[in-house]
């Protein structure tokens, strides 16, 4: 997986919206019980889509990104399918039907930010614990309204007042909403790819470059 995309696969992960504890052992992390998302890539080096939902207050989350990445001269195309259950990440290739299982670093951290925060400014402090700050700008994207925040390792985002990520941009890459369906989890296949291919284990990501220095980042906000 590449640096990009891993860092954005732990934004995926790590900005759902608000933490509300269902009980002792399953938080969860959105306002939003259930949505999908489907989003336009574009920028200088990369073209596509990507699809991101969410079920049970965004514990559970899945992924699928359909992109070509050019540079130099060169493309490669990426079918990727990702779920998330908790602090567990499974990648998948879907054009090999083989995937990887990891651990989000960052997950933990997530949900340590949000345990000594009120009803009214758990969303806040999510966004806080990211390093985002408010840029005081506000924008329309597919028909919902969104609030501008930045951060100097990733980029910016455009948030709903619940948390959901309607445009991001990162590393010179843009992904904008062009569909928003609350109350739509996706299908629960989606959920499950992972029980039907082989799955081996993934890569440390608690050693990725610069990862350390976001999780600090976040905390010292």
């Amino acid at each position: 997986m590449k640096l990009k995309d891993t860092v954005a696969l732990l934004v995926l992960v790590a900005v759902p919206g608000a933490f509300i504890v269902a009980d002792d052992n399953t938080p969860m992390l959105s306002l939003v019980e259930a949505v999908c998302i489907d989003y336009a890539a574009s920028g200088d080096m990369q073209q596509g889509t990507y699809t991101r939902c969410h079920r049970d207050y965004a514990y559970e989350q899945y992924e699928i990104q359909d992109i070509t990445m050019s540079f130099g001269g060169f493309s490669q195309s990426t079918n990727q399918h990702s779920i998330t259950i908790g602090p567990t990440i499974y990648v998948i290739d879907l054009s090999t039907n083989t995937g990887t299982k990891m651990t989000n670093p960052m997950y933990d951290q997530m949900v340590n930010a949000m345990q000594n925060s009120g009803p009214g400014d758990t969303a806040d402090a999510f966004i806080a614990a990211m390093g985002y700050t408010p840029t005081g700008a506000t924008k329309t994207i597919a028909d919902t309204s969104c609030d501008v925040y930045s951060a100097p390792m990733l980029g910016t985002v455009c948030l709903t007042d619940e948390g959901l990520m309607l445009e991001q941009s990162i590393m010179g890459n843009l992904m904008v909403a062009t569909n928003v369906s609350i109350g739509d989890g996706g299908p629960e296949e989606n959920y499950t790819l992972y029980q039907d291919v082989p799955i081996t284990a993934g890569p440390d990501l608690s050693n990725m470059p610069g990862l350390q220095d976001l999780m600090n980042q976040g905390q010292q906000q």
